[in-house]
């Protein structure tokens, strides 16, 4: 890139013409990459002086090379913005078309990347009253072409433009007025009767309002709001009859609404007119003709209108044909070659596209979702907002629309051992998506494996929304599958755990930090070996918030009879020692302490006096908590005797005499 910007500076004119060529080249090469600030700077530097070379050769060169670096930079052009758009304006008015057609796709880039409506009041701030005719003429030229591409995006477009419009249908210069003339006509087209209300509102004088309005009678609009309602009827109508027709598993979700990560939030830009094709030998012509007009080396608005026109041939009946299916995948290379063009009304286009037949295609779409979801991952870490904001919502609306489960193992693998942050963010979610949809799907059901490392690997991710995310995925996972949810929570670090538990309002089971669990480990050691060997699968999880509907922890692996024994024998060492367990002490704290003195004889309790602090630790530590929790939990199910349930706590409930001795 240095050694080209050198170059563009040489004084002798082949060199710069060199340069320029150079300059292209290294542009190329950083289509990949981007751009950094410093490199922008230093293009943005050279090419303005390139833009009023004496050569148009150069200036034509200089102002397609800011075009370039627009799309790539992304926000890092947008801070010379201020410098670049008067510029361009000044090229408008050039003696060489080349250049002034340079200078315009210069302007429209900028509206792409930024914003058509601030775009256009800066440079018209210049344009509009230019002493050069032909810079006028140019730019009403220019904001023509970028009605026709912005102006359904753009709402505030068209009233920002057609004040100064209609004034320049008074300019002294005949080109100047035709150019006027055919911008309100451009408006018209995408206005549609609407526009009659806005000319009325300036106040036009008779003989100029009545020379527009003859005028525009000769133009059919492309969206008539006469017919808006009757086209929006019919393309639901069809989509509801298909989606019967079909009987996909999406039906039963027709009616949910969109969630948190959005997704179907794709509108039809431009209705489009249905067009009716009666054999499947027409319907190969048509695709034909729309395989070669989708040539990456074509004109991008000659692809845009390819696009449409697969849009209008859906809606016009052409999926109902047994070939159709056949004939789109034969499209998926030049579409897929469209998602990487750089310009962001192609990629929105191509991605509203693919909306759409997911939508009307529903699970015979899914052949072709695999190979396009790929493509829009590299989408969705550009720079460039509109293509990524694109693409993510066109993945999105692909996974709500169909199953593409051969396509979650490559989401799982990026979202955990991805570059980008911002892409293993997006698969968190897309992974979610998935599970939300199509949870019982035999095949999402087999990916059980899958989710777990994801949600392992990503709990620990180094970016907060990757983590959050995956957080939200391990609830989904506790509601597809729960047996296997409290060994994922196990094998969390604890203060994973504890940010669960925290977001879920404390209805996880939590488990202690490191330090108390060390000590737990020398509690149940100091222990006699035939108590420590019983119960060593309590000795790291001491700490539970008991629920009343949860069932008997899986990991104490101890039969129903084997705990009905244990009780018996636990019951009678608690009859014989209850009374000396109350005279013992007054206090509640002595009061447990007794009491687990006289359940387990061999336990020695008497160095755990120091505090009532230090001697509630303990307590919460001692693995026989747990046992006798389980134990009244366990009579309590089997209805052998009403046990009012309470909190092994000592903060909270204490398990009083007169509850043991009914319990044994």
């Amino acid at each position: 890139m240095e050694a080209a910007l050198e170059a563009a500076r040489a004084k002798d004119t082949k060199q710069r013409l060199a340069g320029v060529e150079r300059l292209h080249e290294a542009l190329e090469a950083a289509a990949r990459r981007g751009l950094t600030s410093a490199e922008v700077t230093s293009l943005v530097d050279a090419c303005m002086d390139l833009t009023k070379d004496g050569n148009f050769r150069v200036a034509q060169g200089g102002l397609q090379a800011l075009s370039a670096a627009a799309v790539l930079a992304g926000d890092h052009f947008k801070i010379h913005l201020n410098a670049l758009v008067p510029a361009a304006v000044e090229r408008l008015g050039d003696g060489k078309q080349p250049v002034r057609d340079a200078a315009r796709q210069l302007l429209v880039t900028l509206m792409e990347v930024s914003s058509p409506t601030i775009i256009v009041e800066r440079a018209g701030s210049y344009a509009w009253t230019h002493k050069s005719w032909r810079v006028r003429e140019e730019f009403v030229r220019t904001v023509a072409t970028a009605v026709g591409l912005f102006a359904s995006t753009e709402l505030p477009l068209q009233r920002v433009l057609l004040s100064p419009v209609l004034q320049l249908l008074n300019d002294l210069n005949q080109s100047v007025r035709d150019a006027a003339i055919s911008c309100i006509e451009e408006m018209y087209r995408n206005m549609g009767s609407q526009f009659h209300e806005e000319l009325q509102r300036h106040n036009l004088p008779s003989y100029m309002l009545k020379d527009i309005n003859s005028r525009l009678d000769k133009i059919e609009p492309k969206a008539r709001s006469s017919d808006g309602a009757r086209m929006q009827y019919k393309v639901i109508e069809r989509s509801v009859s298909a989606n019967a027709k079909r009987g996909s598993p999406r039906k039963k979700s027709s009616t949910r609404e969109s969630t948190l990560f959005g997704g179907d939030s794709d509108i039809t830009e431009k209705p489009v007119e249905p067009i009716r094709v009666h054999s499947e030998k027409e319907l190969l012509r048509e695709m034909e003709k729309i395989a070669s007009a989708l040539d990456p080396e074509k004109d991008w608005s000659i692809r845009i209108a390819a696009m449409q026109r697969i849009e209008a041939l859906v809606y016009g009946g052409a999926i109902d044909y047994p070939s159709f299916l056949t004939l789109l995948k034969q499209l998926v290379p030049p579409l897929s070659a469209q998602l990487s063009d750089r310009r962001s009304s192609i990629v929105k286009q191509a991605c509203h596209l693919l909306n759409m037949l997911s939508k009307e295609l529903l699970g015979d779409f899914e052949a072709c979702a695999e190979i396009f979801i790929p493509v829009l991952f590299k989408l969705v870490v550009i720079t460039v907002l509109v293509i990524a904001e694109s693409a993510d919502n066109c993945i999105k609306t692909i996974l709500r629309n169909c199953k593409v489960s051969r396509i979650l193992p490559l989401i799982a693998d990026t979202a955990k051992n991805d570059r980008s942050a911002i892409l293993r963010a997006r698969c968190s979610e897309y992974a979610i998506l998935i599970l939300e949809y199509w949870a019982d799907a035999p095949e999402i059901q087999r990916a059980s494996d899958i989710y777990e490392d994801l949600i392992k690997c990503c709990v620990a991710d180094a970016m907060s929304e990757v983590r959050a995310t995956a957080r939200s995925c391990y609830r989904m996972f506790t509601k597809t599958w729960p047996e296997r949810s409290r060994r994922l929570f196990m094998s969390f670090d604890p203060a994973v755990q504890r940010i669960i538990n925290d977001e879920d309002g404390g209805l996880q089971k939590r488990y202690p930090s490191p330090s108390l669990r060390e000590k737990g480990v020398q509690l149940s050691h100091a222990s006699s070996h035939a108590s420590g060997t019983h119960l060593a699968g309590y000795s790291t999880s001491a700490i539970v918030a008991m629920d009343k509907s949860a069932a008997i922890s899986s990991e104490s692996s101890l039969s129903s009879r084997s705990l009905l024994s244990q009780s018996k024998k636990i019951g009678r060492t608690a009859e014989r020692s209850i009374e000396s367990v109350l005279s013992s002490s007054k206090q509640k704290v002595s009061a447990i302490e007794s009491l687990l003195k006289g359940v387990s004889g061999r336990q020695n309790f008497s160095a755990m006096r120091s505090t009532s602090l230090d001697l509630v630790q303990e307590l919460i530590l001692h693995p026989l908590v747990i046992l006798l929790s389980h134990l009244l939990q366990l009579l309590r199910t089997i209805c052998l005797c009403r046990i009012p349930y309470c909190w092994i706590h000592p903060c909270q409930a204490l398990i009083t005499q007169e509850m043991v001795v009914h319990a044994w």
